[in-house]
């Protein structure tokens, strides 16, 4: 019995491309919007809650409009706090490492 909306055929590592050629991993393959950029963060936390308010990033302050998303992931022993952020003309992705204290622009999301 087949499981309904699951498509095995929808992952592209699955099925060979061209000559029975998977796409490969290479460093052009890589997104360009990952940024992996530490910056500095104005934030206030309220209980166990973090809000961050503005964020500097090439000696320019960004100011957030809003939080459209945020979430938790575990990295071993490390906690990341990860937010989608809308700066009115552009969305971001940051985190903050609960271990290392250390605020980070991942993405440019658009």
């Amino acid at each position: 019995m087949a499981i309904s909306g699951f498509n095995p055929k929808a992952r592209w590592d699955r099925h060979p491309l061209g000559r029975g050629q998977a796409i490969p991993e290479t460093e052009d393959s890589v997104d360009p919007g990952i940024l992996d950029e530490k910056i500095e963060v104005l934030a206030y936390f309220k209980g166990s809650a973090i809000f961050p308010r503005a964020f500097i990033r090439n000696n320019k302050v960004h100011r957030i409009k809003k939080i459209t998303y945020n979430w938790q992931e575990r990295r071993g022993r490390e906690v990341l706090n990860l937010f989608s952020v809308d700066t009115g003309t552009c969305l971001y992705q940051i985190s903050f490492n609960n271990t290392t204290y250390r605020w980070q622009i991942d993405k440019i999301i658009a």
